[in-house]
């Protein structure tokens, strides 16, 4: 555990919730205390191409490989709380064209609730993460929080005043749908130039491929269709030109996307996660730390506050802790 989270639920050493991060990529299950103790955990790859049906499947069959592994019962579980990639309407919870799971109209609680006989809480998986943050990470209380994730996709989590901030419907915090590059590259919802096919993992990857079919880019390390942000990193750390070049392109797409977000809601901390964040904080950091107070107004400069979660790819995974204790003291248990 990284620190000790505040009281958010009664103290009760029996309770456990159950943890869902259902990413682009991959799934990461577990059953934890409420206090973010992690007693066991799964991960599987999402393989998003065979339908959300059989997505859903396996999460059920990995909650109930979890209860059965161990002493825990269904009776010790205070909740399951399940985080999804947006755009995720709240509070009906339905999945609307999702471009890094290719759903539509899909009612994951209700879904869930069918197979496994309870109804789960569910949030998007970057409220989740700047839940984590709040309750359990270095910015625990921070009233106004961004969490952004560079991974597979690009999205966000917003806090203003100590609140969760969904928008109207539940959509809002999709930055990586921020156009930055009206002539860039076409986007996985269609629209050219979005934040997300231009710095994301999997713009990294299609950049590095494109290298490799121009017969450029000998110094990353990679099979043509495999390369990605690892391979990349680790080029230019080496001081490849071509592969310090994409980073320069990724921080100045994000530089512009977070001096944006700077001037829009004054936050005083931004927190980046995901597995690009993490995986290139010694590249990344930094420069868009210079590069956002370059641009942003000086009095929303005043305050702020850049950094890479510590609480690694679990982040979603202790968001999840934290709304379903938080979510079950508002009801009163």
């Amino acid at each position: 555990m990284h620190g000790k989270a505040p009281r958010i639920i009664k103290p009760n050493n029996r309770d456990l919730i159950l943890c869902v991060d259902l990413g682009g990529s991959k799934v990461l299950m577990a059953i934890a205390t409420a206090e973010g103790e992690f007693l066991r955990r799964l991960k599987f790859p999402t393989q998003s191409e065979k339908g959300s049906e059989d997505i859903l499947d396996r999460i059920t069959a990995g909650v109930q490989e979890m209860l059965k592994a161990g002493a825990e019962t269904a009776d010790r579980v205070l909740g399951l709380g399940v985080a999804t990639p947006g755009p995720l309407s709240f509070p009906d919870t339905v999945v609307w064209d999702s471009p890094n799971l290719g759903w539509n109209r899909v009612n994951i609680k209700e879904e869930l609730k069918a197979r496994l006989g309870w109804e789960p809480l569910v949030e998007k998986d970057t409220n989740m993460a700047v839940l984590g943050e709040y309750y359990f990470g270095q910015m625990q209380r921070c009233q106004n929080l961004l969490y952004i994730t560079v991974s597979t996709g690009i999205g966000g989590g917003i806090m203003l005043g100590g609140q969760l901030y969904r928008g109207q419907n539940g959509g809002a915090g999709e930055i990586g749908h921020m156009v930055v590059d009206s002539g860039g590259r076409t986007c996985g919802c269609g629209r050219r130039g979005c934040l997300e096919a231009q710095a994301s993992g999997t713009a990294i990857a299609q950049m590095a491929k494109e290298l490799g079919q121009e017969g450029k880019g000998q110094g990353i390390s990679f099979d043509l269709g495999t390369a990605g942000a690892k391979e990349v990193g680790e080029a230019a750390r080496r001081g490849d030109r071509e592969a310090r070049t994409i980073v320069a392109q990724v921080v100045d797409y994000l530089g512009i996307a977070l001096s944006n977000l700077v001037n829009i809601f004054n936050p005083e901390k931004i927190v980046l996660g995901g597995a690009v964040s993490l995986g290139w904080e010694d590249l990344l950091l930094e420069p868009l730390r210079e590069r956002v107070k370059a641009e942003v107004f000086p009095l929303n400069a005043r305050d702020l506050r850049i950094e890479v979660t510590r609480l690694g790819e679990d982040v979603v995974l202790y968001g999840c802790i934290a709304d379903v204790g938080r979510r079950k003291t508002e009801d009163g248990r």
